[in-house]
């Protein structure tokens, strides 16, 4: 158990409530902490290299080319930040990876900026790449691109202002810059500005990639990369680490706020310092025990910990001969303030699994820790078997992690300590802390309801995939915290999806027939008997038990009692009065609670009493005047004259909501409806048919019968006006005895979501307090954007046009990129200058070989394994549309990659342009 306090301890920490990133080996931060606890090594390695007579004796040295590689770091989901094509080759592909785990990191957390009511911040940094330097070399090819332009799309400056424009972020947005020590000294400068108030949350973390890799000379063995590839923090044979890449952000929020709105917090940030050595060491690039242990002491004193409940520290650990018996001089230095015991507290360092990722190095060793928090185990650093001899482990207060094992922390409590330490003096260091226990909240609702949106179809299905594999064989949260997280902790996109998860089984899920828009719903109350299973909302719905009890509050108590009881289904209502005066109840506790979901009415109509439910929830009747409508003992008996003075006696109101009378009339708010008018409606049972037509005059209508049944809904479906275009629900048509109203009223609800309504998700909860939980984020369909440096293109060998391999979730996306000039060897072709083999797939051949610098290509050959990239196919496409007058989409050219198969479908495309011109000629 976790002894934290909320109530007095929240003030001055920080909640860590979402967490994003990608590293060598892992897509994500899951597949991230399955390699570390597993012990991976996810170091790349190459052929090694040979120096011969390189070492002082004359004898030769070897070097292994190692770093640690990110995989598809070149593939982006430009269409989804809102990018064309040609702007997302412009863009540094580490800036498209930082901006791709920002909204990651958001989703995890369960926040959606567009709903946020407060201010979000982003602090993070990047590292210096050569990216720029390609563009620039290929600016002749990049048709209007200026060197401006080539600045804001490279320029570390501009990574975090970026990732607050695109998504939506109106807090600080500030670079932070100091080199591998970048990610945490931006995870100290947000949680600051939480402090500060300058934000309400804060994105913050660093990124280092590097497409195509970065070329990296072996400076010798003195030098601070390791001759084998290797990273052995702490280790005797420990001589320098890996060159690696990475992306890391995490989310975070005042702690006191997290606890107070429910958030999923995976760790506590209790205390962080910055500090430098100043002059106090013996040159730029050399480290200081003194500046690291003062880094270490003032974070611990601001998180108000005693060392001693420190049990783990993520050390820098370079694996460095001098870099390493410093830091464990430094640590030891700041923890025998505050205890003399030794050996309780391991140590690790996560670039032994996955190199130094330089600007991302601290955002990586950090989501480790909070990983570990989680999961309450520590996992091994690698590589170590012998101590460094400079590093006096013995009577330290640390030992080496070598496996992994449970996490048994010094008290209730786990803490972490976790370091950073960069060139030229810079020392971070923050204390972690395991969240506080969550009291796990029951619903008393039986159904919940689970809603999915994405920008595509296809990222829709993908979405559903990933959302029923996390579920699937492994306790997953309650449904109502997930339903909670999915609609208010995710952007809602255009193509839509909705389940109803009740009874324990799968639920289903039911896809929208196409994009939403905003509709009016007009309500439609028949009058008609309501089951007895829907007397559950009453004790499950605030809303609903609210209205039925107001709208009963001007009867006497033998009426109420027998409405009661009628509801609960112990009795009959024989009496007519009873009767109506619970279906009058009834429907307009419904009509109150679709109102608290949200959904508002743009008319009503009513039959029967239904008239009377229609007439107050547009505002004619006062409630509390209406009952008097129903129990007046004249009223069934009474002629016309005598029901308009009964309705003159209650009083009318200007209504607030369009009204549409029996005869089809339809009224707009503030229009008078006269008393002979609405007694009349009281007293006859009008054919709503011509009522109904003018409900489905606008297409575009939604009519939602508020009540039992589905006479109106299906009458309307027998309208001459009726269209496919419009919606028509009744919710609770189909409640079988033993139903769940609740879940009717959800598939409704759900339909309605689709259409475009917006819902008011704390209306749908209300009366519970639900919790975020962390669940699947966006499945992005990448496409590749690289400009190579020309040097880089002689260096790379066929095939070498796209190194980096697609996520699993990489797909092509029917929109072109930019169609102007984008890459050389592909010059115009104008049509004399065809080949001599004037086909389709002449032409084809002859484009492939002049953009690849290939002398020969075969017909089989595709178009990307020979060295092609989205680049070259811009120009491509091009090319062939000015030559045939048919459009190719890069789609199509990811499934057609031979020149055989593109031949082959310019020819379809040909023919069926033929066709189109015989049938407008006929």
């Amino acid at each position: 158990m976790n002894d934290f306090d909320p109530q007095d301890d929240a003030d001055g920490f920080i909640a860590v409530i979402g967490m994003a990133g990608r590293f060598p080996g892992a897509a994500d931060i899951d597949e991230f902490w399955a390699n570390l606890a597993a012990g991976t090594d996810s170091v790349t390695r190459e052929t090694p290299q040979v120096f011969p007579g390189g070492a002082p004796d004359g004898s030769d040295l070897t070097y292994v080319p190692s770093r640690g590689r990110l995989d598809g770091a070149e593939w982006f989901d430009a269409d989804y930040f809102g990018y064309s094509a040609k702007e997302a080759f412009l863009i540094d592909p580490q800036h498209r990876v930082f901006l791709e785990c920002s909204a990651a990191a958001l989703e995890d957390a369960g926040q959606d900026p567009d709903r946020f009511p407060g201010a979000i911040g982003v602090y993070g940094g990047s590292t210096e790449t050569q990216y720029a330097q390609a563009l620039s070399a290929q600016r002749e090819q990049l048709a209007g691109v200026t060197e401006d332009d080539i600045l804001l799309g490279t320029s570390p400056d501009f990574l975090v202002s970026r990732t607050a424009q695109r998504l939506g972020l109106r807090g600080p947005a500030i670079a932070v810059q100091s080199a591998c020590a970048t990610a945490l000294v931006a995870i100290h400068t947000a949680g600051r500005g939480l402090l500060a108030g300058d934000c309400d949350m804060a994105l913050a973390g660093g990124v280092a990639v590097h497409v195509p890799p970065k070329k990296i000379t072996w400076s010798g063995p003195d030098g601070t990369l390791s001759p084998d590839g290797t990273c052995r923090a702490f280790d005797a044979k420990g001589d320098g680490t890996v060159a690696s890449n990475g992306v890391g952000v995490v989310v975070l929020k005042r702690l006191s706020d997290a606890l107070s709105d429910g958030d999923h917090i995976r760790a506590v940030l209790r205390g962080s310092a910055v500090t430098n050595d100043g002059s106090a060491r013996i040159g730029f690039t050399a480290p200081s025990v003194e500046g690291q242990a003062a880094a270490v002491r003032e974070a611990q004193l601001t998180a108000g910990t005693d060392a001693r409940t420190i049990t783990y520290v993520e050390a820098h650990g370079t694996a460095t001969p001098l870099g390493d018996p410093i830091e464990i001089a430094a640590l030891t230095q700041a923890f025998r303030d505050g205890t003399d015991e030794q050996g309780f507290c391991s140590i690790g360092s996560v670039k032994t699994n996955i190199g130094h990722a330089d600007a991302a190095a601290g955002a990586a060793g950090f989501i480790k820790t909070v990983l570990a928090l989680g999961h309450r185990q520590i996992p091994p650093s690698l590589h170590f078997t012998e101590a460094n001899p400079q590093i006096d482990f013995e009577s330290s207060p640390f030992r080496v992690a070598t496996e992994l094992r449970d996490w048994a922390p010094a008290g209730a409590t786990r803490r972490a300590g976790v370091s950073s330490f960069a060139v030229g003096g810079v020392n971070a260091h923050l204390v972690l802390e395991e969240a506080p226990e969550r009291p796990v909240r029951e619903s008393e609702r039986r159904a919940q309801l689970l809603v999915h949106s994405a920008r595509t179809p296809y990222a829709l299905r993908a979405r559903l995939d990933r959302f029923e594999a996390h579920l699937a064989g492994q306790v997953h949260p309650a449904y109502a915290d997930v339903a909670w997280t999915l609609q208010t902790g995710r952007r809602e996109h255009a193509y839509r999806a909705f389940a109803v998860a009740g009874d324990g089984s799968a639920p289903e899920p039911v896809l929208a027939a196409g994009p939403p828009r905003e509709r009016p719903v007009v309500f439609l109350f028949p009058g008609t008997i309501g089951p007895a299973e829907a007397w559950r909302l009453y004790t499950t719905e605030p809303a609903f038990q609210e209205a039925f009890d107001a709208a009963l509050d001007s009867g006497d108590r033998e009426l109420v009692t027998s409405v009661r009881e009628v509801a609960r289904g112990l009795r009959r209502p024989g009496d007519p009065v009873v009767r109506d005066a619970y279906v009058f109840a009834f429907e307009y506790a419904l009509a109150a609670l679709w109102q608290r979901w949200g959904v508002r009415p743009g008319a009503v109509f009513g039959t029967g009493v239904g008239s009377l439910a229609a007439a107050v929830v547009a505002g004619v009747f006062p409630l509390a005047d209406a009952l008097r409508l129903i129990t007046e003992p004249t009223r069934s008996r009474a002629g016309d004259e005598e029901l308009r003075r009964l309705v003159h006696s209650v009083g009318t109101q200007a209504h607030r909501i369009p009204v549409i009378l029996g005869d089809g009339t339809w009224y707009d708010a503030d229009m008078p409806i006269i008393a002979e008018q609405w007694a009349g409606e009281l007293r006859d049972q009008a054919d709503p048919d011509a009522a109904l037509g003018t409900a489905l005059a606008d297409p575009g209508r939604v009519l939602l019968q508020i009540g039992a049944g589905s006479t109106l809904v299906r009458l309307a479906r027998q309208q001459p006006a009726h269209t496919p275009a419009h919606l028509l629900l009744a919710a609770l048509a189909d409640l079988d005895e033993g139903g769940d109203a609740l879940a009717a009223l959800y598939q409704a609800l759900g339909q309605l979501w689709l259409s475009g309504i917006t819902v008011s998700w704390t209306g749908v909860h209300e009366g519970e307090s639900r919790v975020k939980v962390a669940l699947p984020t966006y499945p992005h369909e990448r496409l590749p954007y690289l400009v190579r440096h020309p040097a880089e293109e002689a260096r790379a060998a066929p095939g070498a046009g796209i190194r980096g391999t697609a996520s699993e979730d990489a797909r092509t996306t029917d929109e072109e990129p930019a169609t102007g000039s984008a890459a050389d060897g592909i010059g115009r072709l104008e049509a004399d200058d065809r080949p001599a083999d004037d086909t389709p797939l002449g032409l084809v051949l002859r484009l492939f070989g002049e953009a690849l610098g290939l002398a020969d290509v075969e017909p089989e050959e595709s178009f990307f394994e020979l060295g092609g990239d989205s680049l070259v196919a811009v120009k491509l496409l091009a090319r062939i549309r000015e030559i045939y007058p048919v459009e190719i989409k890069m789609r199509s050219l990811f499934t057609s990659a031979t020149a055989a198969d593109l031949a082959g479908l310019i020819e379809q495309r040909l023919a069926e342009l033929d066709q189109d011109t015989e049938e407008g000629s006929t």
